[in-house]
């Protein structure tokens, strides 16, 4: 019951709630759009401070979900470059810009879109070298136009078309699962998209339109999801451990059953899926993060510390210090929450 009163009855928390559980699955944009919604509901409602105010937090948690999103970017800037495809990595670089005032993301950003113009100049005159090579001359005006890297292609990931909005979401998948859902089709996309809308009824009819018995895994995981986000707690979990059952391979429903018995204070179950994730090397840094998180549930600070000090030379050692520093200040360890602040928070680059 206690499930169904926070789906229907949203409180400031239960948004935050929602958006941490999206952000700790990697799907920035939703966890953002969550944020955006709860700011939106309760953009004034203070607790006493205004420093406290909970439009306060929704502001730093769309920070955040900015900054994952702005790195995310660069990452396929990369991609793009690597690949030659220089004008789509110029629009990631753009749209990294825009999304964060990290100082040193946006430096980033800016050097990349240097080196960029270098190569996109370089191979425009290796083109024009050998077009004049093979006619003997040519008109300068006629020759292909340098992508314009300063310009303001983009102001918000809304400006994107259908299929990259969805390529943007699919992007924050595992690697191995992301392959799998790009060829998934474009009536999949819509069900995708619709989710990430919480449009979940218009998402489980195109889900059941879509599936014709081919990656049966896929399809239990994210009927199970949905079934999640509506309530239905006790289909979602049959779901996730049918998809389990037909591919235990995919990470994604033993993530999904994770977050779905911690959300049902199932803490002990919780422990043994995070455990055998652990075990069998299942997004085993992302467990352990999660494991933290249940410690910190529970009340077991020394359990929760343990956990995010083992993460703080991992690719989550960003979301771990912030944890483990939010813990050291409750526990009124000062001078450790602050050595961590200065070695991981302050002056973390990743």
């Amino acid at each position: 019951m206690a499930f169904f009163s926070k789906v229907f009855s949203k409180t400031a928390d239960d948004y935050l709630a929602k958006g941490e559980r999206l952000f700790e699955q990697e799907r920035y944009y939703e966890a953002r759009s969550v944020y955006e919604n709860g700011l939106q509901r309760y953009p004034d409602n203070k607790n006493g401070d205004s420093a406290d105010s909970t439009s306060t937090v929704f502001l730093a948690k769309i920070a955040l979900a900015n900054r994952a999103l702005a790195e995310l970017n660069l990452r396929e800037a990369k991609h793009a470059i690597t690949s030659g495809a220089y004008d789509k990595a110029a629009e990631h670089l753009e749209l990294a810009k825009t999304l964060t005032d990290d100082l040193q993301l946006r430096e980033k950003a800016e050097a990349m879109l240097a080196s960029l113009a270098e190569k996109v100049d370089e191979a425009e005159k290796n083109n024009e070298t050998n077009r004049l090579a093979s006619s003997g001359g040519s008109c300068r005006s006629c020759a292909s136009k340098v992508p314009e890297t300063d310009a303001d292609t983009h102001n918000d990931t809304t400006d994107l078309s259908l299929s990259d909005y969805y390529d943007l979401l699919i992007r924050q998948l595992p690697g191995e699962m992301y392959s799998r859902y790009a060829t998934l089709g474009d009536e999949f996309a819509s069900m995708y998209l619709a989710v990430s809308k919480d449009d979940h009824e218009n998402a489980l009819e195109l889900l059941e339109n879509w599936f014709e018995g081919d990656f049966r895994d896929i399809y239990c995981y994210e009927k199970g999801m949905i079934l999640y986000r509506t309530g239905n707690a006790r289909l979602a979990e049959e779901c996730l451990l049918d998809s389990i059952g037909e591919n235990s391979a995919n990470p994604l429903p033993h993530l999904g059953l994770a977050l779905l018995l911690i959300e049902s204070e199932r803490f002990d179950e919780a422990l043994d899926r995070l455990d055998v994730m652990i075990a069998d090397d299942i997004l085993s840094e992302h467990a352990l993060l999660l494991r933290g998180d249940v410690f910190q549930m529970r009340g077991d600070s020394d359990g929760a510390i343990r956990c995010y000090g083992m993460l703080l030379s991992s690719a989550y050692s960003r979301p771990a210090a912030e944890k483990l520093h939010d813990v050291l200040m409750h526990c009124d360890r000062l001078q450790e929450a602050e050595n961590v602040f200065k070695s991981y928070i302050k002056g973390c680059g990743h």
